[in-house]
């Protein structure tokens, strides 16, 4: 890394305010005060971008809108090279949420669980966290929030959205990009935009309304209140009609990225592509600055065009790419990054450091607020008295993820610390209860090691035969393992190994097959970034991949999988590389067996650059067989929590999701056995509950993060009285798809969205549909009471609404009093409206007996909707609703006002 880089990084993330403003000091102060630096009024033509991108030569304003190799691989997504002559320093990109790169960093609580809190000081926490982990992690910018709203009930990626609603998701996008812009790291929104769990290849239409107030909504507040850095294009094909003749890419969507983002917002920053979303050079003159992964923008694509000594040149193209340079390099400039030392006095940035760069991840803050926002996120759902658990009572423990914590899935995401990471909620809770508390997976993940009685050679030994190839395929030698518990020490990298021979199955039943082996890869450099150790990410090139295995049954190959919410380094007893735990990766499959010896073939090639020492396991999990000794654990205990999640489980766009095999069976069963029985919920957004009836509790805690083991025994055991509320609707069957096949997987070579304004919750309102659970509900270890609803007009054009809440339980707990206003008399009907939609909330702490009286401020744009013909905001007046109480259906206040 050049010294000027060391040193920029070391102060960080300052502001430029431009030649105006530098003498004031402002930009330190107001970034320090925990929100994102300003922006210059000149920007992004700032004097400081003007002058340098006068001396930029062609071949250099190409490196800075194309991703680059990083020369010490950090684990990063992108990365951009620098230009060491002129004080541009290499940037890189990383993945979120938490920072995803090679050394260790805190697994927080998935975003959808964190928009349960309806906390906007939390985010503002999480933020700050984030960004503080990231710069100590020698990152630059940071791919995230995520914006995109869940529009679909079982999009895979609705875990890591802030939920169905627009207002709800736009004052948590605030605070969090806020939160960490304020520590000098750039945050990147992403996905703009309709990029919302439908065919990303098809078409979709969407009208300009429906487009402005939800799908665009927290992107637009990302650029006006967040002051984003930058912003990615998706992968989403669309149109918004009528500003659209046609559909477009994300990437190549001049409306929205020019017309939209750049025109209306006025936004200042640069538009980077997901990556292999960019389709055209073209997609420059469209409103995209940078690109990864394709090479549209690369120097054989591009610089005919730009380059004035070419005979093909543009002047159109090469206008275009200046701009692009300068939006990067202002932000550049604005967050502290340039080097100015050799610039003239003219040129200079004038930055004011905001701090230096933490030396480390500062891990106790991470377990801290980890475990406080994972307890926040839990949403209580179903409570027939069962819950608190008493610390004297017998609780069995059951399901896969009870000692095994689904901390978050893996992708796009920290890992998490190891030794975090291995603190299941069996572990958690054993500490309150002691010998009390009993485990029976059920359905195991781990399983246990195929035993030696029930391995057989083809030549009748017990085990299995190995036979060791080098790596041209010669055969070294072979040997017979009684079993392949994990544990052997003489696997050599590289080379392959085969084992062969028969499992001897003396009782029917489906039976998962897992292996399991080292994970994490090692480039022999000590002295790069992570001490060279790849530990495992579970993305793209950075995977870690640590060879291949395969295993046939009866002569047929079978398809291994991994149970996609458990991360490598959650499995107990994988190998310590250079202080940190990589774990295993685990992979299996699942077959009927009927007793009597079948023959397998595992096949195990360990990579040459494995970090720790290969090693193989074989373990079984018979999946009646488990559920029943569950039911039996049950029976025994006063009451049986059972963890579910939706592991590996598709399902058609549109429709109500599952949860992960056989778990169903195993609710039911454990509920027949014990009916004091709760199931913890770990899911990435809603799932079907046919059990719902035979049990006494349920409690979401979605993917909680490292510490969600013990977040979710406080919850279980009323340390943390559970505040959170659905930020998505869960529902029963029917959802806004159901019947519609047009607006989920298309028709006629397009998805049209025809359910406009009518998502989510609106629509299960508007239609008196009724869902499995609303949007907005939570219960909690105490009552609240709502009382004296009041609206008047506010100052700044919106409403002031005030209401006291009391809490009439015998517990201390949070309510969370949720503002939703009706339509306006008017507004024409060519205007879209919704029967309710929300406009404010807040959370309330209160003893028992307590009151208090609050008001919730109705900001003015919450009053108005986007009117297509005028192509602008029109204030909704006449006399309008306003509904208070704890969820989307739960509404006893009601009064009106006269908006004017």
């Amino acid at each position: 890394m050049p010294r000027f880089r060391r040193r920029v990084l070391a102060t960080a993330a300052a502001v430029s305010l431009g030649l105006s403003l530098a003498s004031t000091g402002q930009s330190a102060a107001l970034a320090g005060q925990g929100g994102s630096p300003p922006i210059a009024a000149d920007a992004p033509w700032t004097g400081t971008v003007k002058w340098l991108v006068g001396r930029l030569t062609v071949d250099e304003k190409l490196l800075l809108v194309r991703g680059g190799t990083d020369p010490d691989p950090h684990g990063t997504a992108g990365y951009i090279q620098g230009i060491p002559r002129l004080g541009v320093p290499a940037v890189r990109h990383a993945d979120a949420q938490g920072i995803n790169v090679y050394k260790d960093a805190t697994a927080y609580p998935t975003r959808l669980g964190l928009a349960a809190s309806f906390d906007r000081g939390a985010f503002s926490r999480f933020g700050r966290i984030v960004g503080t982990e990231g710069r100590a992690l020698d990152t630059d910018l940071l791919y995230g929030p995520q914006v995109d709203l869940a529009r679909l009930p079982t999009w895979s990626r609705n875990m890591t959205s802030l939920g169905e609603d627009p207002y709800l998701a736009s004052e948590m996008v605030d605070r969090e990009i806020n939160g960490i812009q304020s520590t000098g790291l750039l945050s990147q929104v992403k996905h703009f935009t309709m990029y919302n769990g439908q065919n990303q290849s098809v078409p979709s239409v969407v009208d300009a309304q429906t487009a402005h107030e939800l799908y665009l909504r927290p992107s637009e507040t990302a650029v006006k209140e967040g002051r984003v850095s930058s912003v990615m294009c998706s992968y989403a094909t669309f149109q918004i009609t009528p500003l659209e003749s046609k559909p477009d890419y994300a990437c190549s969507n001049s409306g929205a990225l020019n017309t939209v983002l750049k025109g209306q917002w006025g936004f200042k920053g640069w538009v980077t592509s997901d990556y292999t979303a960019s389709k055209a050079t073209s997609d420059l003159l469209a409103g995209m600055d940078q690109e990864f992964i394709t090479s549209n923008l690369s120097s054989a694509n591009l610089k005919p065009l730009v380059d004035p000594a070419s005979a093909t040149y543009s002047k159109t193209y090469a206008d275009a790419l200046n701009t692009a340079v300068a939006r990067i390099l202002y932000q550049y400039q604005r967050f502290g990054l340039l080097d100015d030392s050799t610039y003239p006095r003219q040129a200079k940035t004038h930055v004011k450091p905001i701090g230096r760069a933490p030396s480390k991840v500062d891990k106790n803050a991470g377990i801290a607020t980890s475990r406080e926002l994972a307890g926040q996120a839990a949403v209580l759902l179903k409570n027939d008295g069962a819950l608190p658990l008493k610390a004297g009572n017998s609780v069995a423990l059951i399901g896969p993820t009870a000692d095994l914590l689904p901390s978050s899935p893996g992708g796009e995401r920290s890992r998490g610390f190891g030794d975090r990471n291995g603190i299941s909620p069996y572990d958690a809770v054993r500490t309150r209860t002691g010998t009390r508390a009993t485990l029976a997976p059920g359905l195991d993940r781990v399983g246990t090691t195929v035993p030696s009685t029930a391995l057989t050679t083809t030549d009748g030994a017990r085990g299995l035969t190995r036979t060791e190839k080098d790596p041209s395929g010669a055969v070294i030698g072979t040997k017979v393992d009684a079993t392949l518990a994990g544990d052997q020490n003489d696997l050599t990298r590289g080379n392959s190994y085969t084992w062969d021979g028969y499992v001897d199955i003396t009782t029917a039943d489906t039976y998962n097959l897992w292996t399991q082996r080292p994970i994490g890869t090692s480039s022999g450099n000590a002295s790069a970034y992570n001490k060279g150790i790849n530990p495992g990410l579970a993305q793209g090139s950075g995977s870690g991949a640590t060879g291949t295995v395969s295993l046939s049954v009866d002569g047929t190959a079978r398809t291994l999988t991994q149970p996609s919410t458990i991360l490598p380094n959650t499995y107990p007893g994988g190998p310590t590389v250079n202080g940190q735990y990589l774990g295993l990766t685990n992979a299996g499959t699942k077959l009927q067996l009927a007793p009597g010896k079948h023959r397998i073939t595992l096949t195990y090639t360990p990579a040459a650059d494995t970090a720790a020492k290969p090693t193989l396991r074989f373990a079984w999990s018979p999946v009646q067989a488990g559920i029943a000794a569950a039911a039996a654990a049950a029976s025994k205990a006063k009451t049986a929590v059972v963890f579910v999640d939706d592991a590996n489980t598709t399902t058609t766009a549109g429709e109500v999701g599952t949860l992960g095999a056989d778990q169903d069976d195993l609710v039911r069963a454990v509920a027949a056995a014990n009916p004091d029985t709760v199931v913890v919920l770990n899911t990435g957004g809603p799932v079907q509950m046919p059990w719902l009836k035979q049990v006494k509790g349920v409690v979401e805690m979605w993917y909680p993060g490292q510490e969600g083991g013990t977040a979710t025994a406080d919850v279980l055991y009323g340390a943390v009285n559970p505040s959170g509320r659905l930020p998505i609707t869960f529902p029963a069957a029917t959802t806004p798809f159901t019947g519609h096949p047009e607006r989920s997987t298309g028709q006629d070579g397009k998805i049209t969205w025809t359910e406009g304004l009518q998502s989510g919750y609106r629509w299960y309102t508007t239609n008196n549909v009724a869902p499995l659970y609303p949007f907005g509900y939570g219960l909690s270890y105490t009552t609240f009471a709502y009382s004296a609803l009041r609206a008047t007009a506010a100052r700044d054009g919106g409403l002031d609404v005030r209401l006291t809440v009391r809490n009439t339980g015998r517990r201390t707990g949070t309510a969370v009093p949720q503002i939703y206003l009706g339509p306006s008399p008017d507004l024409p009907s060519t205007i879209q409206q919704v029967k309710r939609k929300l406009t404010g909330f807040d959370r309330v702490t209160l003893r028992p007996g307590a009151s208090r009286t609050i008001t919730l401020h109705v900001p003015a744009r919450e009053l108005s909707s986007w009117s297509t013909p005028e192509n602008t905001w029109v204030r909704g007046t006449g006399q309008r609703t306003v509904q208070a109480g704890a969820s989307s259906t739960d509404l006893p206040l009601s009064t009106t006002v006269r908006v004017r």
